[in-house]
């Protein structure tokens, strides 16, 4: 597993690329560079939302080493439930990324069928 700082890093950089290509979309918009921003609705979408995705998991081990290193700075690190908790670390980030995948690739079929990347929009449910 990559450092804290690591994993803060790429977290934030996700964060930042995600705001970068929002922005960026909406100044090529209203400058007129665009125009048929229907064109370009599909991959946009597909961009920001694995954008999206990606910052969803790498907020993951920031939380998990954030929570545990606070306990580790208190002094706690060394009781038991905290001791078997920061040793099973990178179990816990694995365990958390498997289940937020299982709720993505049930969720992605829906969203495909309902029209969340048609260029109508979604459909109500």
């Amino acid at each position: 597993m990559l450092s804290f700082r690591t994993h803060a890093l790429i977290c934030a950089g996700l964060l930042l690329a995600l705001i970068a290509v929002a922005a960026g979309g909406n100044v090529l918009a209203a400058s007129g560079v665009i125009h048929d921003p229907a064109k370009i609705r599909l991959p946009g979408l597909i961009a920001v939302f694995g954008l999206f995705i990606a910052f969803g998991f790498s907020v993951i081990p920031v939380m998990v080493m954030s929570v545990l290193g606070a306990h580790k700075r208190i002094g706690q690190g060394d009781a038991q439930p905290i001791k078997g908790l920061i040793a099973a670390q990178t179990v816990i980030i694995w365990s958390l990324w498997a289940l937020m995948a299982a709720g993505l690739l049930t969720a992605l079929p829906a969203m495909v069928k309902l029209g969340f990347f048609s260029p109508e929009g979604p459909a109500g449910p």
